[in-house]
């Protein structure tokens, strides 16, 4: 916000479950996995606000009530039993207010199931110390 301090805008906190829920992904897995959903270019997977938490982890900001969906909805697409790393935030939790967003924080929150499948992919990935993809450039 203009006219404060990055302080203070950091100490901001965002209640989840109401608006949104937010899904915690771990960083370089995030990014890769918002580049391949915008690379989809299909209405229906357009990922909502991401944020950038720290160098270890994107936020994806979902509808609300996809911290309750989450493990039954893992377990449906065969991730059940997995630790991917994800973290959800849901009603009555907090998180700070994002500084640096990595896609419009103005878009809408997506139901967690059109975005899931490709984030536990890349997580996946991740586990397995399979190298992740760098970004290609706009011509690729």
């Amino acid at each position: 916000m203009p006219g404060t301090s990055p302080a203070a805008e950091a100490s901001r906190l965002l209640k989840c479950g109401v608006e949104f829920d937010v899904l915690r992904v771990p960083e370089p897995a995030g990014r890769w996995a918002l580049r391949r959903l915008i690379g989809y270019g299909q209405p229906a997977l357009r990922p909502g606000p991401v944020a950038l938490e720290d160098a270890s982890a994107c936020l994806f900001f979902v509808a609300p009530g996809a911290k309750e969906d989450l493990p039954e909805l893992l377990e449906w697409l065969d991730w059940g039993g997995i630790d991917l790393g994800l973290r959800a935030y849901g009603a009555g939790e907090t998180i700070p207010e994002p500084s640096r967003w990595l896609h419009d924080p103005r878009a809408p929150a997506p139901e967690v199931i059109a975005l899931l499948a490709t984030i536990a992919e890349c997580c996946s990935r991740r586990l397995l110390r399979r190298p992740v993809p760098e970004a290609r450039g706009e011509d690729a």
